[in-house]
């Protein structure tokens, strides 16, 4: 059985919580078994007994939030509307995971775009093919309703998403945030009409 502790929020979720700030503060390869359970007022059996190793708790932390995702991606894709709708609906809600989720973001694009840190393999690119395919879908299916003109799906498809990665990157800063979710509904909301045969002129 686990260890237990006077703390009453269970072990397990501290062991995560903890393993986040440091992972994120220090690096994975910079953080240590010792350390996480420290943080977590725990032993290091507790850990073992949940996770396996350090290796374990990382891609729980990562499986759990890509989980967490496509949860998020079913219930905006499921929501009916117009192409426009459904895009936006998409886009603010994938910004509004991303905002409050801001901490394991962080990890998870240093260990995308930095330098190795020994971290065992996770499909990190699923996010982008996943909303790569999201977003093809909406404008595909724009296009043969009318509501959209008969344009590149690729290339539409990379302007929504351009517009969206671009938007919520900027929260990452370490400054305050030049554009928000306001700015991200307002510069789609160009693209849309650039797309949309009220577009023309």
């Amino acid at each position: 059985m686990p260890e237990t502790t006077a703390n009453t929020y269970p072990a397990r979720e501290r062991l995560l919580a903890a393993s986040l700030d440091l992972f994120t503060a220090k690096g994975y390869a910079g953080t240590s078994v010792r350390e996480i359970v420290a943080a977590a007022g725990v032993t290091k059996p507790v850990l073992y007994y949940y996770f396996g190793s350090k290796e374990g708790i990382y891609l729980e932390l990562m499986q759990d939030t890509y989980s967490i995702f496509l949860q998020i991606v079913s219930e905006l894709s499921a929501a009916p509307g117009s192409a426009r709708e459904r895009i936006i609906r998409f886009a603010t809600g994938i910004f509004d995971a991303f905002v409050e989720r801001i901490q394991v973001v962080r990890l998870i694009y240093s260990i995308f775009y930095g330098p190795p840190q020994g971290t065992p393999p996770f499909p990190h690119e699923k996010y982008y093919d996943t909303m790569l395919e999201t977003v093809a879908g909406f404008i595909r299916k724009g296009v043969e309703a009318g509501e959209l003109k008969t344009v590149s799906i690729h290339s539409a498809t990379w302007a929504v998403i351009s517009c969206m990665n671009t938007v919520m990157e900027e929260q990452l800063c370490q400054t305050p945030p030049r554009i928000d979710r306001q700015g991200l509904i307002d510069v789609l909301g160009l693209i849309l009409d650039g797309l949309s045969d009220g577009g023309r002129r």
